[in-house]
């Protein structure tokens, strides 16, 4: 048994290794999206790029974001999670699986949308309050808010309210669903970690 903990140990370690390599990755497409050969940035896509291509999908896309590779992070870290318990504890348990897939998806899904949401309608706001066109054009850009800012309209009815204050209203929204659901995910987690089998 202990051997079996020490090698969960290190598998763990190695995962968070490649985790670790995998967000290099994702930064690195940012500044260089096609790497020439022999480049730094083309031997980390040949590490890297086989285990996220299992993931890419339409689905996992967003607008102009692509959330496939926060999903292949996310299960990375459910399993490096539960190895690291095992090496610890010698044990897992439903209840760690259960909470470890709740935190992971919290801390690698919804979180993630929220926070992005935030800081879109941070610029959304920003830009009502400006008379620049430029700005004006960009709330369009920010469609990514939009199921925040069309449920804040819907729960005015059929009232005339400026932009300003929907986009005003919509990032309290956003940030009042931030700590609600991170809470909600918490008590979930704990939750879970009790269940004895």
């Amino acid at each position: 048994m202990y051997f079996l903990m020490r090698g969960a140990l290190f598998l763990s370690r190695l995962l968070a290794l490649y985790s670790f390599i995998i967000w290099i990755r994702i930064f690195l497409t940012w500044i260089n999206p096609y790497p020439q050969v022999g480049s730094f940035t083309y031997y980390i896509a040949k590490i890297v790029d086989p285990y996220l291509s299992l993931f890419r999908s339409s689905r996992a896309r967003i607008g102009v974001l692509d959330f496939s590779p926060v999903i292949a992070v996310g299960i990375l870290s459910v399993i490096e999670s539960l190895l690291n318990v095992f090496g610890i504890y010698g044990t897992v348990t439903f209840g760690i699986i259960l909470s470890q897939i709740i935190l992971a998806f919290w801390s690698y899904g919804v979180s993630i949308f929220l926070w992005i949401s935030i800081i879109m309608l941070i610029f959304r706001t920003i830009a009502s309050f400006s008379s620049n066109p430029a700005f004006y054009n960009m709330q369009s850009a920010l469609s990514f808010t939009n199921p925040i800012i069309n449920f804040v309209r819907r729960c005015f009815g059929a009232r005339i309210v400026s932009d300003r204050t929907i986009n005003i209203i919509s990032l309290i929204v956003a940030l009042m669903l931030y700590f609600v659901l991170r809470r909600a995910f918490e008590i979930l987690a704990f939750y879970a970690l009790r269940i004895p089998f």
